[in-house]
């Protein structure tokens, strides 16, 4: 069994060699040990990724658009979330959704959307076929599916959350003036304990 370090390093060379610039090869590494570390197949979805580089059938975002539609070929999903963190503050401002209408392997989105939503403070969904990921603050996700993930997608969607909270301001109130009761007003005999008396006794 393969460490998460092993796996990382591996796929970095792989990457590189693959053509990648040292710098994108080392976030496919880092995305490729997120995944895993995640309990999801990225080192079987970068496996099969690789294939559709060789092919040369994926297209690379110049720019990232609310909808972002290429008629030839499928998305890279790679340089695509590359270009999304790059402008995160700005393509999330305003919880605008966000469109590929061809997306490969998708699931290679999330590791690096989820530092986005640690970038921008706010949680990002993602949403493509019938599954939908929350991605928490690079901290942790939510995936509404155990079936396999696609090779091939026609639409993603993504779009930052507004951070509304789950409880009522009542709730919140109610627990508030309970957790005053572990307050104790200071008294004179609470003052006299060590290193607190204004006495000197030298």
């Amino acid at each position: 069994m393969e460490s998460f370090y092993e796996i990382e390093t591996t796929c970095k060379r792989a990457a590189r060699a693959s053509g990648f610039s040292w710098g994108i090869a080392e976030e496919i590494g880092k995305i490729v040990r997120s995944l895993e570390i995640m309990g999801l197949p990225g080192l079987k979805t970068f496996y099969r990724y690789l294939d559709d580089v060789k092919n040369g059938i994926l297209s690379k975002p110049t720019k990232i658009l609310f909808k972002n539609v290429d008629n030839n070929k499928s998305y890279c999903p790679i340089e695509s979330s590359v270009a999304v963190l790059d402008d995160c503050k700005n393509l999330f401002k305003n919880n605008d959704v966000i469109e590929f209408d061809q997306m490969a392997h998708p699931l290679l989105l999330i590791p690096m959307l989820n530092r986005a939503s640690n970038i921008i403070g706010k949680k990002i969904c993602i949403s493509f076929d019938d599954i939908e990921i929350i991605l928490n603050y690079n901290e942790s996700l939510v995936v509404n599916t155990k079936e396999p993930f696609p090779n091939q997608t026609n639409k993603v969607s993504i779009q930052s959350m507004s951070a509304e909270p789950t409880y009522s301001k009542e709730e919140y109130d109610n627990l508030y003036q309970l957790s005053l009761e572990t307050f104790v007003e200071e008294s004179e005999g609470k003052l006299s304990g060590a290193g607190a008396g204004l006495t000197d006794n030298d």
